[in-house]
């Protein structure tokens, strides 16, 4: 059975009088008659979003080179010069949707609720599918 001594050499000195001291799961430091609620853990929510993002990260990685491939596989040309250079930069903006979006998603919905970002990315990837990829290789 633990002494009082053994029990003085795992605590500090005036360390529950510091107000920036925080009690673990199993301390019995007094409350000061107030009784506190349990913590919801924010570790727990903050690593799975930190997961599911980079799950969307990766879709969208593998849209944009979807992108890439589909682009290279094209074999269009337009008839007169405004004409392909529009065309040239419609795959330009098809290439790079995908990392906009992500990055625009992220930075816009900051502050905001996970549930909203989330929702962001995900119509995201049912809108940025690299569909000329997608619909050859099934062909």
């Amino acid at each position: 059975m633990a002494s009082d001594r053994d029990d003085d050499a795992l605590t500090w000195g005036g360390e529950s009088e510091d107000p920036s001291y925080l009690d673990g799961p199993g301390s019995t430091a007094p409350t000061d008659g107030v009784d506190p609620e349990p913590a919801v853990p924010a570790s727990a929510t903050a690593s799975a979003l930190l997961v599911a993002y980079g799950i969307f990260g990766g879709v969208y990685l593998l849209y944009l080179i979807g992108w890439v491939i589909s682009v290279q596989r094209d074999a269009f040309t337009a008839s007169g010069l405004f004409f392909e250079i529009m065309y040239q930069f419609g795959e330009f903006l098809a290439i790079v949707s995908p990392a906009l979006w992500f990055g625009l998603a992220l930075l816009l919905t900051r502050g905001r609720r996970p549930a909203l970002r989330v929702a962001w990315l995900v119509a995201g990837i049912v809108l940025l599918a690299p569909w000329p990829f997608l619909l050859r290789s099934v062909s």
